[in-house]
């Protein structure tokens, strides 16, 4: 069977939201689908917004494009942090797990699947 290749031209926030899912299978921890949203939502701000990526004008622009209350946030962010996707850093400023990262304009993937020998 020859290799399987698929390229996908995507918007941005759909670009890390595709990224995350993709990378979610190879994590031992799981984000749920709307972890990913959110993280995706954050990841896709630019310009000065990004340099303050959790602030609150960050957290207003996400929450309104998400449409959803600061609890809701709160619990996504508790809950990404739990699970090792956010890291708090002092005075309660936050960063997104390095891995996480894809390159800013395009990201590869390769990956190769072994069927385990049946005698082993």
């Amino acid at each position: 069977m020859e290799i399987l290749r698929k390229r996908l031209t995507l918007p941005k926030n759909k670009y890390y939201t595709t990224h995350l899912a993709i990378m979610n299978v190879f994590l031992p921890v799981k984000m749920t689908p709307k972890e990913i949203e959110v993280l995706a939502n954050f990841m896709s701000l630019e310009g000065d917004i990004a340099e303050d990526r959790f602030g609150t004008s960050a957290r207003k622009i996400v929450m309104q494009e998400m449409k959803i209350k600061p609890g809701g946030l709160g619990n996504y962010f508790d809950s990404l942090k739990k699970k090792g996707f956010l890291i708090e850093e002092p005075k309660k400023n936050f960063k997104i797990f390095p891995m996480l990262y894809p390159n800013p304009d395009t990201q590869n993937y390769q990956f190769q699947l072994l069927k385990q020998d049946s005698s082993g």
